[in-house]
């Protein structure tokens, strides 16, 4: 559902009068309060500076979210599963070990596609024989709960600390709808009849996309939304600039938005340089961030993945040879810390993987067959496979805990994939 800025901005007012509603976050209080729960939350940040903006309209991300129980427990996959072992604490020295998830003995493959920060909750799904069946699970620990969502293709992108879950059915983007899971019941979210929810923080808001329907290519005529709930109508996002389209891909616990877009003004190309755009709290404008400098110059185009802490991750790219046909590009793994503006280059290269309240990445090595890892402040550690050896890590992480200690992803083993939890000390 679209909202125009007088409707959004009496929302708004309406809530201002409200007791109950917290007060918006200052960048000062944020920090000192982090700082002291950063063991069970999110680092927190708000206030900083703008980066560079166009477009108006008033951001509705200071709403009430309503989704904070938490649901009920899971059932158990078999009396004999063994429960997770104790978490270690301590300094992290990234040692790891990688140990299937129950569930999914008779299905043609599985896989972890999000987790929680916290590494409590794990979500994916099955493959069955017939390719487009998917059957999706929620694991707490090693207890794990089937889920049904109608439709085809179904993916679950996101969840947070109360297990409240989000994602998508349908067999291509234009055909997608949102959805979100809730103590195992399936709600299809409200105001959008194409679209996806891909990230859901601990207040319950969500956020994705939804599709225009104008008749263009179905990645040009995305639409970033917000739902202030499960149970809200999707609200749009103001823009940077009539032309811009794209996705919200995650939402930090203060409330910052993150989307990966494009100016598609005069052109339908899907291939045009994506950007990094975020909405803060409060804000009345979202912020295209800079292109990071990297070795050899500026970057043209910054593809994000993840916003976590505060931290926004990514990956950069810069032409090999300017002016040439055929554009080669070298990439760069890069973070970018929201309070200061500053971008920072990675130690390695890991592909469609996710970061964490620390700042670091995890996901796939760089090469077929090349394993998965975790790339932290300093350095890159080889997650192993099943058998213990990294040689044996082929496959891809979806999910990094905020302590870096859980990760859940897919490892790949006789020809089927398998979903998988790393525990790390």
């Amino acid at each position: 559902m679209r909202i125009d800025e007088d409707q959004v901005a009496d929302l708004l007012r309406r809530l201002d009068d409200e007791p109950t509603r917290p007060p918006r976050v200052d960048l000062g209080g944020a920090i000192r309060e982090a700082r002291r729960r950063r063991r069970n939350r999110r680092a927190t940040a708000a206030g900083a500076a703008a980066l560079g903006v166009l477009a108006v309209a008033v951001l509705p991300v200071a709403l009430n979210g309503v989704d904070r129980g938490a649901p009920a427990p899971a059932t158990s996959a078999s009396p004999s599963t063994p429960s997770p072992k104790p978490r270690p604490s301590g300094p992290w020295q990234g040692v790891c070990t990688a140990a299937l998830l129950p569930g999914s003995e008779e299905a043609a493959g599985s896989e972890v596609t999000a987790g929680d920060p916290d590494g409590r909750w794990l979500v994916g799904r099955l493959t069955m024989h017939d390719f487009r069946d998917y059957r999706l699970l929620i694991w707490e620990g090693n207890r794990v709960r089937e889920i049904a969502i109608p439709g085809e293709e179904q993916q679950l992108r996101d969840v947070n600390r109360a297990g409240l879950a989000v994602g998508a059915t349908g067999r291509s983007l234009k055909l997608s709808q949102p959805w979100a899971v809730r103590d195992g019941e399936a709600i299809r979210l409200k105001g959008v009849n194409s679209g996806s929810a891909a990230a859901v923080n601990d207040a319950g808001r969500i956020v994705g996309f939804r599709n225009a329907e104008d008749g263009r290519e179905v990645w040009t005529q995305q639409r970033p939304v917000i739902w202030d709930s499960s149970e809200a109508s999707a609200v749009d996002l103001p823009l940077p600039g009539p032309g811009w389209a794209g996705s919200a891909i995650d939402i930090d616990e203060d409330g910052t938005i993150l989307a990966e877009m494009a100016d598609m003004a005069g052109a339908d190309d899907p291939g045009r340089p994506r950007r990094a755009v975020i909405w803060r709290p409060g804000a009345t404008r979202p912020e295209v961030l800079p292109l990071p400098q990297v070795p050899g110059g500026t970057t043209i185009q910054f593809t994000p993945v993840s916003l976590v802490g505060g931290w926004v991750t990514g990956m950069a790219y810069r032409e090999k040879q300017p002016g040439k046909s055929g554009r080669a590009l070298q990439e760069y793994p890069v973070r970018i810390d929201l309070r200061t503006g500053k971008a920072d280059l990675m130690p390695a290269v890991v592909w469609a993987g996710t970061g964490n309240a620390r700042g670091w990445q995890a996901g796939s090595m760089a090469g077929t067959g090349n394993g998965t890892a975790v790339v932290t402040d300093t350095k890159l550690v080889k997650l192993p496979g099943l058998d213990g050896t990294t040689a044996s890590g082929d496959g891809w992480v979806k999910s990094l805990s905020d302590d870096g200690r859980v990760l859940g992803g897919q490892l790949f083993q006789n020809e089927r994939g398998h979903a998988v939890r790393w525990t790390c000390r």
